[in-house]
């Protein structure tokens, strides 16, 4: 991603790497934000699965049928 940021000639640049500092902040703060809401996004999928009642008791082994065979599939 590319980004461009028009910067006046005139401006010291102690104050351009400021602003530049404080872009990269403002940007870093957004991306982990987003972050987050997708991390508590699939922590709320995963609850919600975790609450769903076990409809088969049955080992995952026993359920793809490697109970059945010594050697597996």
């Amino acid at each position: 991603m590319q980004i461009t940021i028009n910067i006046p000639d005139n401006l010291p640049p102690a104050v351009v790497q400021q602003e530049l500092n404080e872009f990269e902040a403002k940007l870093n703060r957004l991306t982990q934000d987003n972050k987050t809401q997708k991390q508590q996004a699939i922590m709320q999928i995963i609850q919600n699965c975790a609450n769903l009642p076990t409809l088969d008791h049955r080992s995952a082994d026993e359920i793809l049928g490697y109970a059945d065979n010594a050697m597996g599939l």
